[in-house]
């Protein structure tokens, strides 16, 4: 029996909304680095997730104390883009919302939208993977071995 356009819209919309979690997901991580990472009013850098531990995961857990101080340095050097990845962020979502609100509703309006939300995604994971690059490159062949052998363990733990 051949699947009408109907039967196959609960699976385009599933899949619609499991990449518009995915890409609010990182934009929650990538937001809640950045504000732990801003300075306060008091002159000293926020205590947040990179203090604690960059628990965003087993890759973040798996840095050194001295690791995650050089991060928090080289992320700082980030706060403009990332401030305004999160505003840009928060504009998405209001576009997603009345895109998803438009009588008559427009898939590709909303496809834009999500298209601009994974753009903006895109940037700021790729500004973070760039400070982590630094970072590796920055560890001696030793000090990498052990980040590898702690995200193992790490990855290990969570599975």
């Amino acid at each position: 029996m051949s699947e009408t356009k109907e039967n196959a819209m609960p699976g385009r919309w599933v899949r619609v909304v499991l990449i518009a979690s995915l890409a609010l997901n990182l934009a929650v991580g990538a937001a809640f680095i950045g504000s732990h990472l801003a300075d306060r009013e008091d002159g000293r850098r926020g205590e947040g997730a990179l203090s604690r531990g960059f628990s965003v995961g087993p890759l973040g857990r798996a840095f050194s104390k001295e690791d995650r101080a050089e991060l928090r340095r080289a992320f700082a050097g980030k706060l403009p883009q990332m401030r305004a990845g999160r505003q840009q962020m928060r504009e998405v979502g209001a576009a997603l919302a009345d895109a998803l609100r438009a009588q008559p509703y427009d898939e590709g309006a909303v496809r834009d939208v999500l298209a601009r939300q994974l753009r903006i995604q895109g940037e700021l994971q790729g500004a973070a993977q760039e400070v982590m690059l630094a970072r590796f490159a920055a560890m001696t062949p030793d000090a990498r071995a052990g980040f590898a052998d702690r995200l193992e363990k790490g990855l290990r733990r969570r599975h």
